[in-house]
C-alpha cells in the first residue's frame, strides 16, 4: 500500500510539471525594448577660399644700433669734468666725456717741440749757404712754430739734394716723432662719437686708469636694432624694406620698424636665418625682449582653419550632404600658432570645427553652425 501511494504521488507531480511547462511555453514573449538612437551634434564651418596675408612671427632683444665699449689707451688719473662719465649721463657728438691727466706727457712733448725748433734754427745757416733759394721757406716755417700748438707740415723740398741735406740733419725723424706724440696726446681725452647716453661706467674721477682698461659703454638711444631668428622657410617670405610690428609682451605696446638686413647664411645648429629690424620709435629701450610680426606678403585661394581640429596633422573631418562624416587630406601652406592655412579645399565644403570624441568616418551626425 505504501509503495502504491508513492507512485501515485510521483505521477501527479510529473503531470503538474508537464502541464506547467506547456502553459508557460504558450505564454507570449515580452516585447523588445526599442533603443532610441541619438545623432552626434557636429559644429561646422563653411569653406570660403580667399587671399590671406602671411605674417612671420619671432622674438628678439632690442639693442642700440650705435653702441661702443670705451677702453683707455693711456695710463693716468681720471680727471673730473662738468659732466662726469656716469651711467645715465647724456653727451652730444664731439663733447668731452673722458679726460686723463696728461700733464707729464704734455711736458715731454713741449720739450721735444723745443728741441725741434732748435734743430731748425741750427739748420738755417748751412741751408743759406748750400741752398740760398730755399732759405726763406724754412725761415718762415721756423718763425711760425709755436711749441704750444701742433706742428705744421714741413715745407716741400724741390730737389733730392735738398731732401738729403734735410734728412742728414734728422729733421724728418724729429718731425714724425713729435707727430706720433701729438697723436698719443689726443688719446688722453675721449669725445663722444655721436649723440648718446652712458649705459655702463666702470670708473670714477680720481681713479687710476691703465692702458687697455675698459672705461664703460656709450650707446645711441635714437635708433635701435632687433635681431630676429626665423626658419629658413619663413625667411623666403621676408625682404629688406618689409614693415615690422614690434610688440611688448608685457603690456601690448606696439612700435613700428623696417627690415634693414638679412643674413643669407643659415645657422647650422638652429637651422634659422638672422634678420635685423630697425626702429626709431620712442619708448623702446635697450635690453627689452619683444615679439615681432613681419608682414610677409599674401597667398591666394586658401582657407584658415583651427589647428586643433587636425587629425595627425594631415587630415580633417568634413560633412557630406547626407550628414555622413568623411576624412579629407589637407595641403597645408603654412602652420601658425593656433591655426593652419590650407589650400585645395573646394568652396562650400563643411568642415567639423571642433574636436568631437568618438567620431569616425561614416558616422551620421547632426550638423550645426558655430
Amino acid at each position: 500500500m505504501t509503495v502504491r501511494k508513492t507512485w501515485i504521488i510521483s505521477v501527479i507531480i510529473l503531470g503538474i510539471g508537464v502541464f506547467g511547462f506547456i502553459y508557460i511555453s504558450k505564454m507570449k514573449k515580452a516585447p523588445k525594448r526599442k533603443v532610441r538612437q541619438t545623432k552626434v551634434i557636429a559644429p561646422f564651418m563653411v569653406v570660403k577660399n580667399q587671399t590671406v596675408p602671411l605674417t612671420v612671427t619671432s622674438m628678439g632683444q632690442v639693442k642700440a644700433k650705435n653702441k661702443i665699449d670705451i677702453f683707455s689707451e693711456v695710463n693716468g688719473v681720471l680727471q673730473p669734468l662738468k659732466k662726469n662719465f656716469r651711467e645715465g649721463v647724456a653727451f652730444n657728438k664731439g663733447e668731452l666725456m673722458i679726460h686723463v691727466d696728461d700733464s707729464e706727457f704734455k711736458a715731454s712733448l713741449l720739450a721735444k717741440r723745443s728741441d725741434f725748433e732748435n734743430q731748425i734754427t741750427a739748420l738755417l745757416p748751412d741751408l743759406k749757404l748750400e741752398f740760398p733759394g730755399e732759405f726763406n721757406k724754412w725761415y718762415n716755417y721756423l718763425t711760425s712754430l709755436d711749441i704750444e700748438k701742433k706742428l705744421k707740415p714741413l715745407p716741400a723740398v724741390n730737389s733730392k739734394k735738398e731732401k738729403f741735406f734735410i734728412t742728414g740733419r734728422k729733421i724728418y725723424s724729429s718731425f714724425y716723432s713729435i707727430r706720433n706724440q701729438e697723436a698719443r696726446l689726443e688719446k688722453y681725452s675721449i669725445t663722444a662719437p655721436f649723440n648718446g647716453v652712458v649705459t655702463e661706467s666702470n670708473v670714477n674721477p680720481g681713479t687710476l686708469i691703465r692702458a687697455g682698461q675698459k672705461i664703460g659703454t656709450f650707446s645711441n638711444t635714437d635708433v635701435f636694432e632687433i635681431e630676429l631668428s626665423v626658419s629658413a622657410a619663413d625667411a623666403n617670405l621676408v625682404a629688406i624694406g618689409d614693415s615690422v610690428e614690434i610688440i611688448s609682451p608685457e603690456d601690448g605696446t606696439i612700435w613700428h620698424g623696417t627690415i634693414t638686413r638679412i643674413n643669407p647664411a643659415i645657422d647650422i645648429n638652429t637651422q634659422t636665418v638672422t634678420i635685423i629690424a630697425e626702429s626709431s620709435d620712442k619708448g623702446l629701450r635697450e635690453g627689452m625682449f619683444i615679439k615681432a610680426q613681419i608682414a610677409g606678403g599674401s597667398v591666394n585661394s586658401v582657407f584658415e582653419i583651427p589647428r586643433n581640429i587636425l587629425i595627425e596633422n594631415k587630415s580633417i573631418y568634413t560633412i557630406l550632404p547626407d550628414s555622413t562624416l568623411k576624412l579629407m587630406a589637407i595641403h597645408p601652406v603654412r602652420f601658425l600658432d593656433k591655426s593652419v592655412i590650407v589650400k585645395d579645399i573646394p568652396d562650400g565644403t563643411k568642415i567639423v570645427s571642433r574636436t568631437i570624441p568618438g567620431i569616425f568616418p561614416g558616422i551620421k551626425v547632426r550638423p550645426t553652425g558655430n
